[in-house]
């Protein structure tokens, strides 16, 4: 398969698909590691929830719900000032 991923078994694709998220994420940040061809098992499937890439998963998210958090939910005094 072109997407070793997409062939795999449930919590190896999901964990997987979620991983790209973050590589994605590291890769719009710092794109030094850009490949011309992400096929063929280029990335490692993430097997077990005990994989270490799971924390970039984790980071990722966080760093999403924060960033969401504090822009729908942190009133500061801005917000309160008014414009003319």
């Amino acid at each position: 398969f072109d997407n070793p991923a997409a062939a795999a078994e449930t919590p190896t694709r999901q964990l997987t698909f979620n991983y790209l998220i973050a590589l994605n994420s590291w890769l719009l940040l710092c794109p030094s590691d850009l490949c011309c061809d992400w096929t063929m098992g280029s990335v490692p499937l993430v097997r077990s929830w005990s994989d270490p890439r799971n924390i970039a998963t984790l980071a990722v998210y966080a760093t999403l719900f924060t960033v969401l958090w504090n822009a729908v939910w942190v009133d500061d005094l801005r917000s309160r000032t008014l414009l003319m």
